[in-house]
């Protein structure tokens, strides 16, 4: 079984191309994902109340915590790893 994720976020550096002798090469780069909430909401609706940044200026309603999470993000299919590191930029 295969599960899919999609990821939305910053990239934090440029993609670098690493390759081990013997081995097909492997484009790795970092990407961060940010959750908001409403400080005084209970741990479990954190997780569901993620709000996009652009629209936060509109919540009067308490204060907002942040929580950034890091992704170490590696393509090994051919195609799709030479075009991330031609075209994936860091911000």
């Amino acid at each position: 079984a295969m599960n899919r994720v999609q990821l939305l976020g910053r990239v934090g550096q440029d993609p670098i191309m690493r390759q081990v002798e013997g081995k097909n090469p492997v484009t790795i780069f970092s990407l961060a994902t940010n959750e908001m909430w409403r400080t005084g909401d209970s741990e479990a609706n954190q997780g569901g109340e993620a709000w996009h940044p652009t629209l936060l200026f509109l919540c009067i309603l308490g204060d907002i915590s942040q929580k950034t999470t890091w992704h170490r993000i590696s393509v090994f299919r051919p195609g799709l790893r030479d075009v991330t590191y031609q075209y994936v930029k860091k911000g």
